[in-house]
C-alpha cells in the first residue's frame, strides 16, 4: 500500500500542466538567470526562470492558451542584460545562441509563426541598413543641397515602400497570427483604411486571436 501511494506522489510531482517548452543553449555563459515573460495590459509578467551557474542549457515551460509573443531575457551573466522577443505556441520550441551575441545570434525552431517573423525581421533589417546609409550620405554631403534634395526624396520613398512591405506581408499572411501582430506593432501611424483592409482579410479564427482582437479594438478607436 506504501509503494501505490509513493508511485502516486512521484507522478503528481513530474507531471506539469504546462502546454510549451522552451529548450534553450547559450554558448560562453557561465553564469545567469534566463527569464521568460509576456505583456498584460502594458505590463510584463515573469512565467518561468532559471538560474545558470556552469551549464549552458535549460528548459523553460509556460501554459499557452494560444500563439503568442513571449520575451526571452538574460541578466546576471557578468557582461551585459538583454532580451529577445518571439512567437511562441503549443509544443516544444529549441533555442540557441551566444553570450556575446545574445540577440544576433539567436535562433529558434520549432514554430511556424517564429519562421514568418524572421522572414519579416528579415526584411525589415533590409530597410534599416539602407535607412541608415543614407542618413550617412546626408551627413557627408551636408553642403551639397542638390545631392541632399535627391536623398531626402530617397528617403521618403523608402519610408513609403517599407510601410506597403509591412503592409503586403499582413494581407499575404492573413492565416496566421503574425499578420494582426505585425500590424499593431508596426502600423501604428498610419491612414485607418489599410489597418481595415488588413483586418478584413483575416480569417475568422485569426480575427479571434489575441492580435486579432487587439487590432479589431484599434480599429475602432481609430473610427471613433
Amino acid at each position: 500500500m506504501k509503494k501505490y501511494l509513493l508511485l502516486l506522489i512521484i507522478i503528481s510531482s513530474c507531471s506539469s500542466p504546462n502546454n510549451f517548452h522552451l529548450n534553450g543553449n547559450i554558448k560562453g555563459i557561465q553564469k545567469g538567470t534566463v527569464i521568460l515573460t509576456r505583456s498584460l495590459e502594458g505590463s510584463e509578467i515573469i512565467l518561468d526562470s532559471i538560474n545558470l551557474n556552469g551549464s549552458s542549457d535549460f528548459i523553460l515551460s509556460y501554459l499557452i492558451d494560444e500563439p503568442e509573443v513571449l520575451k526571452i531575457k538574460l541578466a546576471n551573466s557578468g557582461i551585459y542584460n538583454d532580451e529577445i522577443y518571439f512567437f511562441a505556441s503549443k509544443g516544444d520550441m529549441d533555442f540557441k545562441t551566444s553570450l556575446k551575441r545574445f540577440v544576433y545570434d539567436a535562433t529558434f525552431i520549432g514554430s511556424v509563426q517564429q519562421q514568418k517573423l524572421e522572414e519579416f525581421k528579415k526584411m525589415m533589417t533590409k530597410y534599416n541598413e539602407e535607412n541608415l546609409n543614407l542618413i550617412k550620405n546626408q551627413i557627408e554631403l551636408s553642403n551639397n543641397e542638390d545631392e541632399l534634395n535627391i536623398i531626402n526624396k530617397k528617403l521618403v520613398n523608402l519610408k513609403k515602400s517599407e510601410m506597403f512591405f509591412i503592409i503586403n506581408f499582413s494581407i499575404n499572411n492573413s492565416k496566421s497570427e503574425i499578420s494582426p501582430f505585425i500590424a499593431n506593432k508596426y502600423l501604428n501611424d498610419i491612414n485607418i483604411k489599410y489597418l481595415d483592409t488588413i483586418y478584413k482579410s483575416l480569417e475568422e479564427n485569426i480575427k479571434n486571436s489575441k492580435y486579432g482582437l487587439l487590432l479589431k479594438d484599434k480599429l475602432s478607436k481609430g473610427n471613433n
